[in-house]
């Protein structure tokens, strides 16, 4: 049945509304026939940023699996995808005029619109850091020891393309990732850096230095480009100078946090856990000339457990630690009872979103304490050290 003016007003006066209240033109709904079913076609709810980001002609990406949240990622940017409920119902039309688009006129229009879907469901994105732990788990399984440790002929590891396919994180975001760890592409694919091997890397250098009687100050980076040309490919010689060297025009210098945590790793592993003076000692011992170990360095790769007798050296470094916020905090309270904020953060930063910091998430899932002046976090729960 067609609706009329008539039959408008007669709306308008029951919702004690006047004509003056409401645009010359209305609305008359109609649905069709053949109402599209709301478990084929979903509605997606967007900011402005992220609909001219659509509009561009650029993709949203959704990932995830039966084991993992499903994300929605852009080209730079991850979004939680989450379902949510409306007790209004969601009308899902091909177009609508509203406000300003709607055509000023001196007498009163009806408009017919068509309604293809009814929702009371519809997915919002909310922004979200990505947990990057399985980039490193996926290459990890490719180590790589060296050139001369090289079986096969044939490329080993992972593309991008396929890096991009099963981590939940967007292109840049993986991008920033392997720059930050010990990843180089080689011959294609994507492969973890063995401990092993960048120990020698750097061991190696070190004993030309010696040989030389130079600091790593003194020389170039095309000196060192030039002496490690022997000892591994260029792309691998260059990941390993970022990871460990400040590079500033043609000065470079050690960096010392991340090359005491790379002896650290590599003097701990079979033991897990070591008389805390004779490792102080061979850990110092082992360093490049110039490079000074700090115990402050071993946080996020070691803890030193000082209630044990003799006093440990235990690896515990954070990239083996499960994402899992309960289940790490329960890892972490069980080898150390309390923790300062300084001590523990380098375990609970890769958790943090951009709603919660690292005080907040301690402030949420542990128990601060104060003593003698200094905050200390503990578990909520009695737990008993390992």
């Amino acid at each position: 049945m067609e609706r009329n003016l008539q039959q408008v007003n007669t709306i308008l006066n029951l919702a004690k509304l006047t004509e003056s209240d409401i645009k010359k033109e209305s609305h008359v709904l109609q649905f069709i026939p053949q109402i599209l079913d709301s478990k084929q076609v979903k509605l997606l709810e967007v900011n402005k940023d992220t609909l001219e980001y659509i509009k561009s002609g650029e993709c949203l990406f959704i990932k995830g699996g039966e084991d993992a949240h499903v994300v929605v990622c852009s080209n730079s940017k991850t979004f939680e995808f989450k379902e949510a409920e409306t007790s209004n119902s969601l009308l899902l039309m091909p177009s609508l005029n509203h406000g300003k688009l709607i055509e000023a006129t001196e007498s009163r229009t009806l408009k017919k619109q068509e309604v293809f879907g009814v929702y009371h469901t519809y997915y919002e994105m909310r922004l979200t850091k990505p947990k990057l732990q399985s980039l490193r788990n996926a290459i990890a399984k490719y180590p790589y020891k060296g050139k001369n440790s090289e079986l096969s002929k044939d490329a080993v590891g992972l593309s991008f393309t396929e890096l991009k396919n099963i981590i939940q994180a967007s292109e840049e975001e993986i991008i920033n990732r392997l720059e930050e760890i010990p990843a180089a592409k080689i011959r294609g694919k994507w492969r973890l850096l063995d401990v092993g091997f960048l120990f020698g890397w750097v061991s190696y250098l070190d004993s030309i230095l010696r040989e030389k009687q130079l600091s790593l100050e003194e020389v170039t980076p095309l000196n060192v480009e030039d002496w490690m040309g022997l000892y591994d490919i260029a792309d691998v010689n260059s990941k390993c100078m970022s990871l460990f060297m400040e590079v500033d025009d043609d000065s470079l210098k050690w960096k010392s946090a991340a090359v005491s945590q790379l002896f650290a790793l590599y003097l701990l592993p079979e033991l897990r856990a070591f008389d805390s003076k004779d490792f102080f000692t061979a850990w110092q011992q082992s360093m490049p000339v110039g490079v000074t170990a700090n115990e402050e360095d071993l946080n996020g790769v070691a803890l030193v457990d000082y209630d044990s007798t003799p006093s440990l050296v235990k690896y515990l470094p954070e990239f083996e630690l499960p994402e899992d916020i309960n289940e790490r905090l329960d890892i972490l309270f069980r080898n150390r009872t309390k923790w300062t904020l300084q001590a523990i953060t380098p375990y609970v930063q890769p958790l943090t979103d951009y709603n919660l910091n690292v005080a907040a998430l301690l402030t949420k899932y542990a128990r601060s304490l104060n003593i003698n002046g200094v905050k200390y976090y503990s578990s909520k729960y009695i737990t008993q050290t390992e």
